[in-house]
């Protein structure tokens, strides 16, 4: 499934759900899917034993073990998908705006295209960068809130 193009998909997923917002929110979250249950799947594979060890000596069920142990050394994992992940899912919104839509930032340069208009298309693009570097540094915070158990570089 991983191997699936899925920007490919946009025009099956249009004609499924039709030229609204749902189209573009399937589409986004097709393209993401993947990329964060990998990142996700492979934090929780490299757990180190010995916390888990740990936690079971010291008595702890396992949805304690869940919850003290698995989730918060995954979290890491999902935080560094998730980046990527706000670029890919605009990708997505976009790509489903150009296949068809009625509004949005995509049916904007699509327009902008049509009419050899650089300067729509332009702010198009700054909108979706602005909006990147919004949705980045949200993620960003809350990482540094929800990890702020975790020892950073200093340097950083």
């Amino acid at each position: 499934m991983n191997s699936i193009p899925r920007i490919a998909l946009a025009p099956i997923i249009v004609l499924a759900f039709g030229i609204g917002d749902t189209s573009k929110i399937v589409t986004s979250w097709i393209v993401v899917v993947f990329l964060v249950f990998f990142n996700t799947f492979e934090g929780a594979r490299s757990i180190d034993e010995g916390f888990v060890n740990a936690a079971r000596l010291l008595g702890a069920s396992e949805w304690q073990i869940t919850r003290t142990v698995v989730i918060p050394s995954t979290m890491a994992w999902v935080f560094a998908s998730l980046t990527p992940a706000i670029s890919f899912a605009l990708i997505g919104v976009i790509v489903g705006e150009f296949i068809g839509a009625e509004r949005g930032i995509g049916r904007l340069i699509i327009e902008s295209e049509a009419r050899a208009e650089a300067s729509g298309m332009m702010v198009a693009v700054v909108v979706l960068m602005l909006v990147g570097v919004a949705l980045s540094a949200l993620i960003w915070r809350l990482q540094a809130y929800l990890l702020r158990w975790q020892q950073h570089n200093l340097a950083e």
